[in-house]
């Protein structure tokens, strides 16, 4: 079996990080030739960290467009040769595979919500490696907000008119890029999403 990077996308209080965790344990316990690599973006790497100020000091979500999309691009570049690539090639005997919360999937439709041009987004990033298989999590935005609500306080782009563009955008990724993306809806328990998600990755390994 060949190694795989693995995608999780989709808006803030989707669930992400949550079934990136339970996706991790399961692949864990389910064979232990699998080494993985648990990241995210924006990383705490030095354009991640300018990335996360802005976000948590900048309420305005339409501000700081064209400079956000620069960083994550940057961010990314680091995070791709310097510990995605790297972890993949690696030739350890066993099946490597990255699981990875966020991606290039966010910049796109986040900034595209900002008002950067589509095709520009695009391009800027055609030049990373593909996954395998990413999974876009979709929520109703009011639902969304109400569980981000219940755990902290709001950020930047946590604005229900924005989060309701950004739910496009997302949708939107399945026609505008040839990415394997499935788009799986979080709206039931932890547990259900989980089993969706399950089943998507059980015919990968397959």
């Amino acid at each position: 079996m060949k190694n795989l990077f693995i995608v999780f996308d989709g808006m803030d209080g989707c669930g992400k990080s949550t079934q990136v965790s339970l996706l991790h344990d399961y692949l864990f316990r389910k064979d232990k030739r699998i080494r993985i690599l648990t990241t995210r973006e924006p990383t705490f790497g030095r354009y991640g960290i300018r990335i996360r100020d802005m976000l948590s000091k900048h309420k305005n979500p339409y501000s700081d467009a064209e400079v956000l999309t620069e960083l994550y691009v940057k961010d990314r570049q680091d995070h791709v040769d310097n510990l995605i690539l790297p972890f993949l090639r690696k030739d350890t005997g066993n099946i490597s595979m990255v699981l990875c919360d966020r991606y290039y999937y966010s910049t796109i439709a986040y900034q595209h919500a900002q008002g950067i041009p589509l095709n520009k987004l695009i391009t800027m990033n055609k030049k990373f490696p593909r996954p395998d298989l990413a999974i876009i999590l979709d929520l109703n935005p009011e639902t969304a907000m109400h569980r981000i609500t219940r755990e902290r306080a709001v950020e930047k782009f946590e604005k229900l008119e924005f989060m309701n563009e950004l739910r496009k955008n997302f949708h939107s990724l399945k026609d505008l890029l040839d990415d394997n993306i499935k788009i799986i809806d979080t709206s039931g328990s932890e547990e259900e999403t989980f089993a969706k998600i399950k089943r998507r990755i059980n015919r990968l390994l397959a």
